[in-house]
């Protein structure tokens, strides 16, 4: 049994500011999960902890994007209780089984087992294990990618792949060559019966990449979100 069904056209919330309270409103709003972003966010290990808590406390399930694709960082957020985890720059099949391998322990995979949180609750649901595809190269190699065993979703990552194929960030919202990337990947996830994320800057984002066959969603970090609306009101007192 996985913790969470993202064939559902699920619109997650993304963290990238350590708060065990900010968690908690994110928490409250009805996001479909949260994803809490170690890669290029600013919450370390010891944040982790708190904020995977505040959430669980709002029954809104936790994703941790982890800094890389290693068995250590993947083993640190589960064993914190993430329902699991979105793993950066995956560019091939042997990279997307080491991440599902990661996830879970013997005989099914390699991960260490600790008596920590998951081991308190141990009807939790198996963790479920996200690759990102971010390069052209990956896009290349997405077939293999998802006829990896055990794997639960593939989540493109669009700013790094618009650069990867030599266009602006803003490509993704209209760029019909960076609508092709994203349309190859889906037509792959599609045959394999595998959910399709992709992180979106905007509501308006979201309607495109839905257009485009990917099925489930994050908006714009907090971070992004607090400057918006501050950038907003300020310039409404001007």
């Amino acid at each position: 049994m996985n913790a969470l069904d993202l064939t559902s056209d699920v619109v997650g919330g993304w963290l990238q500011l350590p708060g065990s309270a900010t968690a908690e409103i994110m928490g409250t709003v009805g996001f479909g999960f949260v994803c809490l972003d170690q890669q290029h966010g600013l919450i370390g290990d010891d944040a982790l902890l708190p904020m995977l808590q505040a959430l669980a406390a709002t029954r809104t399930p936790a994703i941790v994007r982890v800094p890389a694709n290693d068995a250590a960082a993947i083993g640190r957020a589960l064993d914190r209780g993430a329902a699991g985890v979105l793993v950066p720059l995956v560019g091939s099949a042997e990279e997307a089984a080491s991440a599902v391998a990661a996830c879970h322990h013997p005989p099914r995979g390699s991960r260490s087992y600790g008596p920590t949180r998951p081991a308190w609750a141990p009807l939790q649901a198996e963790p479920i294990c996200i690759v990102m595809i971010e390069t052209v190269d990956a896009v290349e190699q997405a077939e293999a990618i998802a006829a990896v065993e055990g794997l639960d979703a593939v989540f493109v990552g669009p700013s790094d792949l618009a650069l990867s194929a030599g266009l602006p960030v803003s490509a993704q919202l209209d760029d019909p060559g960076f609508a092709d990337l994203v349309r190859r990947v889906a037509q792959v996830c599609r045959e394999r019966g595998l959910p399709l994320g992709i992180y979106s800057a905007s509501p308006a984002h979201v309607h495109r990449f839905r257009g485009l066959g990917c099925t489930f969603f994050t908006l714009m970090s907090e971070t992004a979100l607090l400057r918006q609306a501050a950038v907003q009101k300020l310039t409404e007192c001007r």
